[in-house]
């Protein structure tokens, strides 16, 4: 079945569309080195910042790339509003021209309010949107992480507060694309099943930590019987003391995890 969607026009009768749509952009290729950032309103670059640009210059493609967003303060003076990551990304890799596209905005005031606009009239795309483009691509990594979950009887779905949650339903990609990565397809099926069997609905990013960290560093010999058998005991009773044990000791909730499960396993073995 085609999974694709037209875009059509959508009826909102409770709004007043805009009627006055100002100047159309203008598209131009120019020199990134010719572009300026006005400090007024725009963000220095913090280490998240210099994060993205190293990542964008080792990843750069043409068919990932975004026009910045620029406005034009003097006859040959061109400020960005949006992009300035993209525009340092070119010239650091001495792309000669890049596309931008310049907009009206003659005051500082209304060149602000453009910069404010493009930075929150957004959707920020979600780790589960991310990781589902990767496994249509044929991404070998987000395939493993495909691979290692229906083995382990693992669902990654999205989950708000009225969903309807099975054993095995899990929100974590983020977590589990980073096991995966971390210890490989079999042990990560093994950090993962043990929570499934378990019954736990759903997996935690706390509980996927706590799971990894007793069999891949803890207890690498530990009985994963056991440690399913104390998981399920504990329970989600276990996992909210396991949280307010760790808010209250200003702790990490995850290896509040292990060290129930752990002891839970340490005195079923001593009677």
């Amino acid at each position: 079945m085609s999974k694709l969607r037209p875009i059509r026009p959508m009826n909102f009768p409770d709004l007043t569309p805009a009627t006055e749509f100002g100047p159309k952009p203008i598209p131009k290729w120019i020199a990134p080195t010719s572009l300026y950032v006005d400090g007024t309103y725009q963000r220095d670059l913090s280490e998240r910042s210099i994060r993205l640009i190293r990542k964008t210059i080792e990843d750069f493609r043409w068919n990932r790339y975004k026009p910045p967003i620029v406005v034009q303060t003097g006859p040959a003076t061109l400020h960005v509003i949006d992009g300035q990551h993209t525009a340092i990304t070119a010239a650091t890799l001495r792309i000669p021209e890049i596309l931008i596209l310049i907009v009206g905005a003659d005051t500082v005031d209304e060149r602000a309010r453009a910069f404010v606009g493009h930075n929150t009239d957004r959707i920020v795309v979600s780790p589960f949107d991310i990781y589902r483009a990767l496994l249509a691509s044929g991404d070998p990594a987000a395939q493993d992480v495909d691979n290692v979950c229906r083995r382990a009887g693992v669902r990654i779905r999205v989950i708000s507060p009225s969903s309807a949650i099975a054993e095995g339903d899990t929100a974590a990609v983020g977590r589990i694309r980073s096991l995966v990565k971390r210890r490989g397809v079999v042990p990560a099926r093994k950090v993962l099943q043990v929570l499934v069997k378990a019954k736990r609905a759903p997996l935690t990013g706390a509980e996927i930590i706590a799971s990894e960290h007793i069999i891949c560093d803890a207890r690498k010999d530990i009985d994963l019987e056991e440690l399913t058998a104390a998981i399920r005991i504990e329970g989600t009773e276990g996992l909210n003391k396991a949280h307010a044990k760790a808010k209250t000791d200003r702790s990490l909730v995850w290896r509040e995890v292990a060290n129930r499960w752990l002891r839970r396993i340490d005195r079923s073995q001593a009677a």
